[in-house]
């Protein structure tokens, strides 16, 4: 048997849901009469699940909370006071109002709940109280009927799982220039220097042709804006559960104060040497076959709506998207993702590691008096080039 202290918290809130229903169901000695509120989608009030304890004429109620544990998340003070104002209208009124979270241990946590418990109960509401998942293990521990159902219902068998990752690595690479600027005495032009005439007129009749080349080459090839601090990476989900991931997709939130721009790389086709129909005909078949969106009531959100709703059993599926960091000074990127499935939703954390690469330019400023000179002054921009 697994020492329950070793216990692994449920990583979605289907299965959470069914372990405190099943838990509270025994300490309240209500097992028969405890419920789930509602079904997914449904206004639920703040209230997950609810009972009447054995000998209470009153409702408890319980908000169930899963965090992932890989990144240490906890419940913030915002959460807790928009559920706690949720539950003022779940009728009847509640006596008992019980944040059960996977989170671990939090002390700040702890208190903010007593604040809130102590303004509650003043106001002649219900009292607030949490569980950390040390919490729910030992109360596993002193109720055997549910701990050997969560190990052998829960933990090993049926279970949705997925994850999330930065495939071929979580490396990027932007490009900036690096400009030297370097300050130099000008040498004036001796007055007896030997000017070859012809020379000169050769130069001219060259740059009197070169804007009409220029002008003709810029006609048959349109220009385009390169700014090489552009990064593609991939977004690899993975089915490494023992079911089926069903109608899924996936929001994936970047780090405002870490980016500049973010991109789906959906693009249309709009070359003047094809017909205006052949246009429509490739961007419509562009828009069929789209799966990556940008938010447009969100910033710096992109969604995944994948054609294939299925993900089976250690099946996966990629996408990729574009960054530009904030600046050459970035180091990382962090991302937040959240897969919503039918009966299944899971959230987590990704960094994108920022490793720049400078290109060395040198740029000579010529002044007329050393007075003028000024030690050497590295900028750095964006690599942008028109090509």
């Amino acid at each position: 048997m697994i020492a329950p202290t070793k216990l692994r918290a449920p990583e979605n809130w289907q299965d959470f849901e069914k372990l405190c229903k099943k838990l509270w169901g025994e300490i309240w000695e209500c097992p028969d009469t405890i419920k789930r509120n509602g079904r997914n989608g449904q206004k639920q009030n703040g209230i997950d699940v609810y009972g009447q304890p054995k000998g209470e004429m009153d409702y408890y109620g319980i908000q169930c909370k899963v965090k992932d544990e890989y990144t240490n998340s906890q419940l913030t003070n915002k959460e807790i006071d928009e559920e706690i104002l949720k539950a003022l209208n779940f009728k009847p009124q509640i006596k008992r109002f019980i944040f059960a979270t996977t989170a671990n241990r939090n002390v700040v946590t702890e208190e903010y709940i007593r604040e809130k418990n102590i303004e509650s109960l003043r106001n002649g509401l219900f009292g607030i109280t949490i569980s950390f998942w040390e919490d729910i293990v030992d109360l596993l521990e002193e109720r055997r009927n549910t701990y050997q159902w969560y190990v052998n219902n829960c933990q090993y068998t049926d279970s949705s799982d997925v994850e999330v990752l930065i495939s071929a690595g979580n490396i990027i690479r932007p490009t900036y220039n690096k400009i030297t600027k370097k300050y130099k005495l000008h040498q004036p032009i001796q007055s007896n220097s030997f000017l070859d005439i012809s020379t000169i007129g050769q130069q001219l009749s060259i740059d009197l042709v070169k804007p009409s080349i220029f002008n003709n080459y810029s006609m048959l090839n349109s220009l385009r804006k390169i700014d090489y601090r552009w990064c593609d990476f991939t977004i690899k989900i993975i089915n490494i559960g023992s079911t089926t991931i069903e109608d899924y997709n996936l929001e994936l939130t970047f780090d405002g104060n870490s980016i500049e721009k973010i991109s789906d790389n959906h693009s249309y086709i709009n070359a003047t040497l094809i017909s205006s129909l052949e246009r429509l005909q490739i961007n419509r078949q562009r828009d069929d076959e789209r799966e990556v969106y940008k938010s447009n009531e969100y910033n710096n959100v992109i969604n995944y709506y994948p054609k294939k709703k299925i993900l089976v059993q250690e099946d996966s599926c990629s996408f990729s998207v574009g960054v530009i960091p904030k600046s050459h000074e970035t180091k990382e990127i962090k991302l937040y993702w959240k897969l919503k499935a039918r009966d299944y939703n899971k959230n987590g954390e990704l960094k994108l590691m920022v490793v720049p690469s400078f290109e060395n330019e040198e740029k000579v400023i010529k002044v007329h008096s050393e007075n003028d000179i000024k030690p050497d002054e590295i900028i750095i921009q964006p690599k942008i080039k028109m090509e």
